[in-house]
């Protein structure tokens, strides 16, 4: 018995086989399922398009309107309406031709004239004049060969690399926004690239290059986003062809050998499912379908990798199994026949039927053991859920067409109402991103737009029960401005509802604001009025939505704030560092003739054109205090407020060093009594045997010693302390908990910091725990930010009540 396998597609490499498609081929496939008058604008529009076209020829030496032909054939496959099949036919036609919009909108009507502008290239908006690119025309004299299209001395310089990647990102970026008005550009895009990569051996390496790359970090996870799932298996095949030639052809070598090894494997379990479905009443096809070469190669790289093995015989589902049925209800007979047959794997049934994916796929699978206790993958689907899974997005227009037949039928029309839901789901996504970033340059746009949708999606589900898909790494915040606004200006954490009891049941736990979602949690997002963005939150969402949203929020409700935040910051600083006054007339006048200097003496005050940009950037934390202080313009204040405070050093020795300010004392160790950090007045005692002891002015340690005969106090600033780390004590007071001690210290680990002595007292009868911890914290940033950004994150600990800094020595 020979198996009905579904073998990938092998790219031949440079080979192109020229294209032999006729017109009648196109309009025998889309009489399939058109009108006639659907027939009679088809063939205008390829008449339009062959004259448009005349004399212009591919890389590949045939005509160009094989290009626009092909890309119509596809789509027809995918039983795009009229409207898709006339724009395939048109859609460089504007770019390449002396056609423009309104010619196409007058004879073929605005839809049309919408598509075919969406899939445009950028051209028109760059500041050079395009070159031919991908598959794409030259029109050359009859009597010319294609080989000599670029001796033209008429053609103009070929673009920068620079206006290249501009080119290419504005015309990814309009695509996206056309998505917003009709999807179908986006399905046509596809096909355009489609055919332009089977064809892609007729251009240079260079091109060639460029174009794989680009359908690989774009026009692949593009189709798998939107379940084009056929599509994006050749994209991504055809794209690794290239970018890879040896790694491929070494991989459809092996793929080969395995296959046929498998093959009475293969043979036999196709037999036996055939002969359950026909047992059980169920009118069945039984396939066996072989997974595709870029697909093969991550799972060897990764999965297989992780577990120290990389053979590809391991791969239990290199060839999965398929069973086609009529209805639903037959998807689960199936299933239960098989499961009776074979013992299936715990954990490995999957029902998308019930909960389908957001792009609208459907489908049961599940993994049992079969033949000598081998594994062996098995999806059942309808046919309609099958086309789904083929074409995704593309399937809707055919099935929107069936919907009434079906529904007088009383058939079920759930698949063209998924994709349907997927359809309205990615115009409100992309009108969001268009309303989110109208002041972006396109490179920002496109970049986050491929942050948030072509990253590995997980979906997580609402109290309610409603899907949402986020990008792997979400947090609470990205699922909260997912919802709303002002559900995210107001999140707090979340309810993380899993199945981790051992005994099954659900069970429910308070997660922080940074806390990673994983698949398949319910998430019940936790909304308190107080609550409102600060700038640690973009440390820590993933979606470019919500960093959009947080950015917004920030820069209307907190310009105020940073302002009085930053002369906060620097009037502290300069007390503690030595001008008594602090943040006086003197020192404001100064930096703003810092900020007016032409050229500027410092490079970071040309950022700046106020003394108010000053204080918000120190705010903000874009400028630090320690930059302010080190300015040399502002040695004389220092030395003018030591000489006021009447401060003399006991020390003769120490005396010049220590009032110049700026210049670091060395033998200087800071003190372990009271662990003083620069937000503190210090004041240092200096010992026979250790040097220069630092110590905060209310320590106990120094008011016992500074009178003795042995000890001399001395004035100290902070610009003549530099140590390479700080110590500081910190006291949690938490409700008990197993696990407590592990947590906090998880969240110490991860901010960098290290814990040199940590002791933990319960109190039982109380459920009280008490964590005393001695950190050691690098002086490389802003020590007291580290700090203050450390206690919040210690704070949203589970059952933490208060996180503070111990005073000790005091």
């Amino acid at each position: 018995m020979t198996s009905p396998l579904i073998r990938t597609t092998v790219n031949q490499g440079s080979t192109v086989i020229p294209s032999k498609l006729t017109l009648e081929d196109l309009l025998q496939e889309t009489r399939q399922y058109l009108t006639p008058q659907d027939i009679e604008k088809i063939q205008r529009a390829y008449d339009l398009s062959n004259r448009a076209h005349k004399g212009a020829v591919r890389r590949s030496g045939e005509a160009y309107i094989q290009h626009p032909l092909e890309v119509a054939h596809l789509l027809a496959g995918m039983r795009i309406d009229v409207d898709g099949i006339v724009s395939a036919l048109l859609h460089d036609v504007v770019e390449d031709t002396d056609y423009s919009l309104d010619d196409l909108r007058e004879q073929f009507g605005p839809d049309v004239a919408t598509i075919v502008d969406g899939v445009t290239k950028f051209d028109a908006l760059a500041s050079t004049p395009p070159t031919p690119n991908e598959g794409d025309s030259v029109i050359l004299p009859h009597d010319e060969h294609p080989s000599t299209e670029f001796e033209a001395p008429t053609l103009p310089p070929p673009p920068s690399l620079v206006d290249k990647r501009r080119i290419r990102t504005e015309t990814v970026r309009k695509m996206l926004l056309a998505m917003a008005e009709d999807p179908r550009v986006v399905v046509l895009k596809v096909a355009d690239r489609l055919h332009n990569m089977r064809t892609l051996g007729a251009m240079s390496p260079a091109q060639q290059q460029n174009t794989a790359r680009e359908t690989s970090e774009i026009f692949a996870p593009l189709a798998d986003r939107l379940g084009m799932n056929l599509a994006q298996a050749d994209l991504e095949d055809l794209a690794f062809s290239y970018l890879e030639p040896e790694k491929y052809k070494r991989l459809v070598r092996m793929v080969d050998e395995e296959v046929t090894r498998r093959m009475p494997f293969i043979n036999e379990v196709c037999h036996i499912l055939e002969e359950e479905m026909k047992r059980a009443g169920i009118h069945a096809e039984v396939q066996a379908w072989q997974k595709h070469f870029a697909s093969i190669h991550r799972k060897l790289e990764s999965v297989l990798q992780q577990e120290n093995r990389s053979e590809i015989s391991e791969l239990h589902d290199l060839v999965s199994f398929r069973i086609i049925v009529d209805t639903d209800y037959e998807c689960y007979l199936a299933l239960g026949h098989i499961h009776a047959l074979w013992r299936p794997k715990g954990g490995r049934i999957k029902d998308f039927i019930a909960t389908p994916k957001l792009n609208g796929y459907q489908s049961l699978h599940t993994t049992v053991f079969c033949l000598d206790n081998r594994l062996a993958e098995i999806q059942i689907r309808t046919q309609d859920m099958q086309r789904t899974a083929d074409y995704g997005i593309a399937s809707y227009w055919y099935l929107k067409e069936r919907m009434g037949k079906d529904a007088a039928d009383g058939k079920s029309t759930g698949s063209w109402r998924l994709s349907y839901r997927e359809m309205v789901t990615w115009i409100e996504q992309l009108r969001e991103w268009q309303r989110a970033f109208p002041q972006r340059s396109a490179d920002e746009f496109v970049e986050a737009v491929k942050g948030d949708i072509f990253q590995e999606q997980i979906f997580v589900f609402t109290p309610k029960g409603e899907v949402k898909d986020l990008p792997r790494g979400s947090t609470p915040l990205d699922m909260a401005y997912r919802i709303h606004t002002d559900i995210g200006d107001h999140c707090a954490g979340a309810r993380i509802v899993t199945n981790t009891d051992d005994t099954g049941r659900l069970v429910t736990r308070l997660v922080p604001l940074d806390y990673e979602l994983k698949g398949g949690e319910i998430v019940d997002i936790v909304v308190d009025r107080t609550a409102h963005p600060t700038r640690d939150w973009l440390s820590f969402d993933r979606t470019a939505a919500a960093r959009n949203k947080i950015r917004r929020y920030l820069k209307t409700y907190e310009h105020e704030i940073n302002l009085q935040m930053g002369r906060e910051r620097l009037d502290l600083a300069l007390k503690t560092s030595g001008i008594v006054t602090g943040l006086n007339e003197q020192v404001e006048e100064l930096l703003q003739h810092l900020c007016r200097e032409e050229p500027p003496t410092h490079s970071f005050f040309k950022h700046y054109t106020s003394l108010d940009d000053i204080y918000v950037a120190l705010g903000r934390e874009e400028l630090q205090v320690e930059q302010i202080l080190k300015l040399k313009q502002l040695g004389p204040l220092f030395h003018h407020a030591e000489m006021i405070s009447g401060k003399q050093m006991k020390d003769e020795h120490l005396y010049d060093a220590a009032w110049k300010v700026g210049e670091t004392l060395h033998q200087l160790q800071l003190g372990q009594c009271c662990y003083p950090l620069p937000s503190d007045a210090i004041a240092g005692l200096l010992t026979p045997d250790q040097g220069i002891i630092v110590h905060r002015t209310d320590c106990k340690m120094l008011r016992r010693q500074q009178d003795s005969a042995v000890h001399s106090s001395i004035s100290l600033n902070w610009l003549q302390v530099e140590p390479e780390s700080y110590q500081t004590p910190i006291t949690i007071v938490a409700h008990d908990r197993s696990g407590l001690l592990r947590d906090v210290a998880a969240v110490v680990a991860d901010a960098g910091i290290n814990i040199t002595t940590v002791t933990s007292t319960t109190n039982p009868s109380a459920q009280k725990a008490v964590i005393t911890a001695t950190l050691e914290i690098s002086a490389n940033a802003g020590i007291l930010d580290q700090i203050e950004r450390l206690l919040r994150r210690l704070r949203q600990v589970k059952n933490v009540v208060t996180v503070e800094r111990a005073t000790a020595g005091k």
